[in-house]
C-alpha cells in the first residue's frame, strides 16, 4: 500500500474496531523500512483485515473462547488447533479471538498450505496479513524471531474431511514437534467446534480440484440446492478451547528429532489432548447453532426419552412435580 491507502485501512480499523484499535498500534513488526516485515507483513493491511473479520467473529459466528490465558504473552509459541470447515476460517476466527482476548494482543502467524502460494492475489493477501506459506524454513524463522504461530498438524487434509468425519481428527504430521524440541518452543493445544458444520462437505470433485490446483474442491448440499450462494458458510456457533501449555523440550534434548518413536508418541499426546478439548466442547455446546432446541441440538428432545430405558422414564416420571415433565 501507498501512504494514501494506508491511512484508509487505518481509518477502517478504526471505524469497524473502535474498541480493539489502539490495542492494534501497540503492535510491533520488524519493519525492513518499506512497511513490510521479511515475510511481507503490513501492519495496515493486517489491521484491515482484522477490522472487517472481527464482524464475522461477532455477528456470524458469535464466537466464545475459553482457556486464553494458557497462551503465553510472549516469546515463541505454537498453537495447533483441528483444522476443519474446507475454507480457513477456522484460522481467522482463532487469528481474531488472540487479538481481542489476550491481555496484550499478539499478531497470529498462521502456517498456510503450501498450494495457496500459487494463487495469484491471494497469496499476496496472505503475506500482507501476516500468513506464510507452509514452508519449513518459513516456520523456524518464524520461532526464532519469537512470534505466535498457529500450526494445523493435519494439513490440508483436515479441512477436506467429510462431514461424517466431523471432529475425527486425522494422524497429525510430526513436523512441528521437531521445531518445538529444535527451537524450544511451548505447544498450545487447541480444539475448534462449530467450524465442521460450517460447510457439510459431501464430496471432493476432483477433475475441477485439480484443474485449479486444489488438494480439493467441496461440493455441498447448499451449493447443489442454491449454486453460487451455497459457498456462504452457515452461521454455525463456534467455541475455541485453548489447553495448558505443553513443555516437552524440558525433557527432551533436541536430539530426539532424531529418534521416530518418540517424536510419534509426544504427537500423539498433543492430539489426545485436543481430542480431550473436542469432546469437551461438544459435550457443553447448546447445538450447532447456540441453540438448545431441535433442529439445532441433533435429536427431538422427546425422541431422546424415548431412548431411555424403560424404568429410567419411569423413574423421570414420578420425580416430576404435579403439572410438570420431566427434563
Amino acid at each position: 500500500m501507498d501512504q494514501k491507502n494506508r491511512k484508509r485501512a487505518r481509518a477502517l480499523a478504526r471505524m469497524l474496531a473502535p474498541e480493539e484499535y489502539q490495542r492494534l498500534l501497540d503492535i510491533k513488526i520488524n519493519d525492513l523500512g518499506f512497511g513490510y516485515d521479511p515475510f511481507g507483513l503490513e501492519l495496515e493491511s493486517a489491521m484491515a483485515a482484522f477490522a472487517v473479520a472481527k464482524q464475522v467473529y461477532k455477528y456470524w459466528f458469535r464466537v466464545e473462547s475459553f482457556g486464553v490465558e494458557n497462551v503465553p504473552q510472549e516469546g515463541p509459541v505454537m498453537i495447533t488447533p483441528n483444522h476443519s470447515g474446507a475454507l480457513p476460517i477456522d484460522a481467522v476466527m482463532i487469528g481474531v479471538d488472540l487479538a481481542v482476548k489476550m491481555n496484550k494482543p499478539r499478531l497470529m502467524r498462521a502456517v498456510v498450505d503450501n498450494f495457496a502460494g500459487f494463487l495469484p492475489f491471494i497469496n499476496t493477501f496472505f503475506y500482507r496479513c501476516g500468513q506464510i506459506i507452509g514452508a519449513r524454513r518459513n516456520f523456524e524463522e518464524l520461532l526464532k524471531r519469537g512470534e505466535l504461530a498457529v500450526v494445523f498438524p493435519e494439513g490440508d487434509k483436515g479441512t477436506g474431511k467429510r462431514y461424517s468425519d466431523r471432529y475425527k481428527p486425522i494422524p497429525f504430521n510430526v513436523g512441528f514437534m521437531e521445531l518445538s524440541l529444535l527451537h524450544k518452543t511451548p505447544i498450545v493445544p487447541a480444539a475448534v467446534i462449530g467450524a465442521e458444520e460450517q460447510y457439510p462437505f459431501m464430496f471432493n470433485l476432483k477433475p475441477l480440484a485439480k484443474l485449479l490446483n486444489f488438494p480439493y474442491f467441496p461440493v455441498t448440499p447448499l451449493v447443489l440446492l442454491f449454486g453460487p450462494l451455497g459457498a456462504l458458510p452457515l452461521p454455525t456457533k463456534y467455541y475455541i478451547y485453548y489447553g495448558e501449555a505443553l513443555h516437552f523440550y524440558r525433557d527432551y534434548p533436541p536430539e530426539t528429532v532424531k529418534d521416530p518413536e518418540t517424536i510419534h508418541k509426544l504427537v500423539r499426546l498433543v492430539q489426545d489432548r485436543v481430542e480431550e478439548l473436542i469432546a469437551t466442547g461438544l459435550k457443553t455446546r447448546k447445538g450447532v447453532f447456540g441453540f438448545s432446541g431441535f433442529p439445532f441440538k441433533g435429536l427431538r428432545p422427546e425422541r431422546e426419552k424415548k431412548d431411555l430405558p424403560r424404568q429410567q422414564r419411569k423413574q423421570l416420571k414420578s420425580q416430576a412435580g404435579p403439572g410438570q415433565t420431566p427434563d
